[in-house]
Formats: structure tokens, sequence, C-alpha cells
């Protein structure tokens, strides 16, 4: 592939739904998305949310689904009382579920996402079933919390629902959370970034580029916390080393929609490591531990610069638009010599409250 003059298409590979961008290339969704049959319901907690306006959903719910909860209801198996209740504008919870707070929501959503699961429903999404559950928020201002139902206790975030099995959060459109690092030697011109590269035998992107470490945020857990099992269980690296010289760098925010045209918009908690130098005896070299990672290769930054430039989709996508972040915050790439410079770093921080609602924490 012939190089390109910008490093723009790195970040639209996860930041591809609909916007108003310049670049002719600047969005990749899917073109149902276009459709008129792909008319999106928001999902919110109650029915008021959505009448009285003003209320951020809570997720974006496709055609296909609300077919399903209006003419596949299976009353035989999940009772006459269905979790979920369809107007011609939204979706929404039933209030028998609200009823029981957290803990009703948590067992109606799962018992829905297995159903869908053991009966063939939506596969592309749900074939990738983790038993791994995320964390998922709602507008502070909802009648749900207003009216005094809404109380957490939650290490999740004040404004936490409910939780759902990772793979069905795409299903309804729900924003999810993880954390990703890069760790890197030298400085300047002489910076070397450590990229692995994922198994073969990984159920998503087998075999395409990462960055250095990441991973989704259990629900209940905290970014820093969840970093920190990251970078052991696929870096091999020590809890000490991470905790001393890990540093935050903020956050990535961008609406991936698959070639599927199922939703993700997603909220990446971003940290750097700079290892010390190896003649150092706290060096460490990152190498695999678990299955999810083949190999790591320590890469010179100009190098990497210009496998985005030639190769844009060598990443997964999510961790190209990670690693052109990390370029910008490091003086790498930069208005003189990106021509889409102000556009890409928008889109490495799209304004998902726009969309759905973020977590408050406190």
């Amino acid at each position: 592939m012939q190089p390109s003059d910008t490093f723009l298409l790195a970040v639209t590979a996860a930041d591809n739904a609909p916007g108003s961008y310049s670049h002719p290339d600047a969005t990749s969704h899917p073109k149902t998305w276009q459709e008129e049959d792909e008319e999106l319901y928001p999902l919110h907690l109650t029915l008021e949310d959505h009448e009285k306006g003003g209320i951020v959903p809570v997720g974006w719910v496709r055609p296909r689904v609300v077919d399903f909860l209006l003419n596949h209801w299976p009353a035989d198996v999940l009772g006459e009382r269905e979790t979920l209740e369809v107007t011609t504008e939204c979706v929404y919870f039933a209030d028998w579920v609200l009823q029981d707070g957290t803990e009703g929501m948590d067992r109606e959503i799962a018992r829905l996402a297995e159903y869908l699961r053991d009966n063939g429903y939506f596969a592309e999404c749900l074939e990738g079933w983790r038993n791994e559950l995320y964390a998922i928020y709602a507008d502070i201002n909802s009648s749900y919390f207003t009216s005094g139902r809404g109380q957490t206790t939650s290490t999740a975030g004040r404004n936490h629902v409910f939780s759902i099995e990772r793979a069905a959060a795409a299903v309804f459109g729900l924003a999810t959370f993880g954390v990703h690092m890069t760790a890197y030697e030298g400085e300047g011109s002489g910076m070397k970034v450590w990229v692995p590269r994922r198994s073969a035998t990984k159920a998503t992107w087998p075999g395409k580029l990462d960055n250095s470490v990441a991973g989704g945020i259990p629900s209940g857990m905290t970014p820093f916390e969840c970093l920190v099992k990251e970078c052991h269980e696929e870096a091999s690296l020590p809890e000490k080393l991470v905790r001393q010289r890990v540093k935050p760098a903020g956050v990535a925010t961008y609406f991936y929609v698959t070639q599927k045209g199922w939703l993700q918009p997603e909220v990446e908690y971003i940290y750097d490591l700079q290892l010390p130098s190896q003649d150092s005896p706290d060096y460490v070299k990152l190498s695999p531990l678990d299955d999810e990672v083949e190999s790591f290769e320590l890469v010179p930054v100009h190098d990497l610069m210009q496998s985005l430039r030639t190769d844009p989709y060598a990443f997964k996508p999510n961790c190209g638009l990670i690693i052109i972040d990390f370029l910008i915050r490091h003086g790498f790439i930069h208005a003189e010599n990106e021509p889409n410079f102000i556009e890409m770093v928008n889109r490495c921080h799209r304004n998902l409250a726009e969309y759905v609602a973020m977590p408050l924490r406190g």
C-alpha cells in the first residue's frame, strides 16, 4: 500500500458513526445507517424521560431488536410481562422491573440476554459471550432518580443503574468503558513503543496489532485497578512497577459502528508507562502471560508512524485511534505535519454525552 498523507484513516476506523466531517473518507459507517428502516429508538429508563425531553438516553436500539420485542417476545419462557416496552418513538423499562431497582434491571436484562444468546438472536454480537459484566449508566436527571427510586451505593458511580453481559451491550447500543495503556522506552526521536500482536485464536480481530495493554472495565472495578490487573494478565508487568510509573493521560471517546450495523459508543481511560532504561535493575520487558497476545515487539516511533500511514487498518480499530492520540500528546503528530489535525483531535474525543449517559463519580 502507498503511504497516505493523513493519519485520519486510522482514527475513522474506530470513530465511524455519522457526523459532520470535512474529509471525504471521514465516515465509514455501514450503509444500513442511511436506510429508512434503520431509524434508531432511544432506550430510556422510563417513558416519562422520553416524553419530557432533555434526558440523555441509556442506549440506542435498532429496528431488528424492536421487532423482537414487539413480535417475538417469548412469553412461555420469560413471562407475559415484558422487560422492555416500546412506543412508536422509544424503548423503556417496564415499571415492574424498575420497582426492584438495580437488582430488577440486572436480573431481567440478564434473563433477556441469555435467551437471545441461547436462541440464536443477534449472533454477530452474542456469539462473543464473555461472562463479564459491564456497568451501564443513566442521566442523573432521569425521573428514575428524581422520584427517589434510584438509590445506589455502587462503586461504579452514583448514576449506575444496571450491569449487562459485555457481548450484549451492542445489542442495545450501550456505552462501554475500558482501559488502554501505551508502554514505551526513551524520548523524542529515539522513542520506541511496545506493540503486541493479538492471538490468531482471539474471537475478535485475530492477528491485528494492539495497544501495549488494553481491556474492558468489569462492573464495579475502577479504571486504575482494572489497568493493574490487565498489565499483569496481558503483559507480565509487575504491579509495583505499574503503580510507581504509570501516568493517567485522560480519556479517548469515539462512536464505533460494526460492519453489521451494531452501535458501540466507547470510552477508554488512557495511560502512559515509560519504562526505566534497559540497564536499570527495574527494567522489565513486556511478554505474554495469557493466550490473548501472540507476541510483543519494541517498535521505533517513526517506524510506527510509517506503518500507520501505509496501513491504517493494521491495528484493531480502537487501538489505532489510541496510538494516534498518544502520538499527538507526545508531539509526533501536529498541525504542521497532519492536514486533518483538528478533525483528528476532535474525533479522538467525540462528545459521547450527546448520545448516551456518562458515569458520575462521588
